[in-house]
């Protein structure tokens, strides 16, 4: 069993600052509240190929590196998995979850100062770590695969402190069931997920609805190996294509397919309105060079900042146009 320790951090898209306020931290305890950062912002931001982890620990107090096998004048220890749990949005689902894992990392025992020229700064302040590993031992799930809960009631779970080492024996079972998460590289299966039966092609169908059931097969893959249970809804025009569940997590896909590489497609009216209509759980799903290479961009909206944004941090930019009927008289 490898030694793992869970700190527990505010919720962002991808930890590695928040440039043009596209990926607000939220959920992070009253500091981050206060002041709209937090010591782990650029959690998972490279610097040198090595990433630098903080947590805000109990009074800003030491890591007790002797639960996990130190001896107490030991200012480290190696070999160490850091399991990085944050607070889902309530209108997303709510509840705690991993969003990533550090493995094989080094853990210190006091705060430690990042590297000065790793621009890993807030109003120039340069934020510490508690912990570092190398980019080929680290993990980031996107926003839609976090879907490992983690118990934050007390018995056996983590409680409200953002370090926990899970060291009781009546955690066992539960430090197992994450030691095999992250073996299958962060992926949750599922009994009732299903295959999405593909339409009969005939052999004069039109290229667009070819890149259309690309794009929606492929949607449908990516979100089913995550662990969704999906469903169908194109045929039933409720202003998406596919409804993907996992527990308390529903999200509504609107997938667009394309033949070219930029991402630019359209929405109908109908599309439009539910988006707007229910917009922590609606998805644009976008899939570009759909009949060669499928590349799958997917995008949710920033509450904090107030607009679209993928993984990647690319904004998603909305024309609103309106049409005519024209007809002779």
């Amino acid at each position: 069993m490898p030694r793992l320790i869970f700190f527990n951090t505010g919720w962002m898209d991808s930890y590695a600052g928040n440039p043009r306020n596209l990926d607000p931290i939220t959920g992070g305890g009253a500091h981050t509240k206060v002041e709209g950062w937090g010591g782990e912002i650029f959690n998972f931001k490279p610097y040198r190929g090595k990433y630098y982890g903080y947590v805000r620990t109990t009074h800003g107090g030491d890591i007790r590196l002797e639960r996990l096998g130190a001896t107490k004048a030991a200012d480290r220890i190696e070999g160490v998995t850091v399991v990085w749990t944050a607070p889902r949005p309530v209108e997303e689902g709510g509840g705690s979850c991993i969003v990533g894992w550090y493995k094989n990392a080094t853990l210190f025992r006091a705060e430690q100062q990042r590297p000065a020229n790793s621009r890993h700064l807030w109003n120039d302040h340069l934020m510490g770590y508690y912990t570092t590993a190398a980019a080929s031992d680290v993990v980031l799930l996107p926003r839609d695969s976090r879907l490992f809960s983690v118990p934050r009631s007390k018995p056996k779970s983590m409680g409200q402190s953002n370090v926990w080492y899970a060291d009781d024996e009546a955690n066992l079972d539960f430090v197992r069931q994450v030691v095999a998460y992250l073996a299958n590289d962060g992926i949750l299966t599922t009994p009732t997920a299903r295959k999405r039966a593909k339409s009969p092609m005939q052999p004069d169908l039109l290229k667009r609805l070819a890149v259309e059931q690309k794009a929606v097969e492929t949607t449908w893959d990516y979100y089913q190996k995550l662990g969704y249970t999906l469903e169908s809804v194109e045929a039933a025009k409720v202003g998406w294509d596919l409804t993907a569940t996992n527990g308390k997590v529903q999200l509504k896909l609107e997938v667009k397919g394309l033949s070219g590489t930029s991402v630019v497609a359209e929405l109908t009216a109908n599309e439009f309105t539910n988006l707007l209509a229910d917009k922590p759980n609606y998805r644009v799903c976008i899939v570009t060079n759909a009949l060669i290479k499928p590349l799958l961009h997917i995008f949710s909206y920033s509450k904090s900042a107030g607009c679209w944004v993928s993984q990647e941090g690319v904004e998603l930019a909305f024309e609103e146009v309106t049409s005519a009927r024209v007809f002779a008289i």
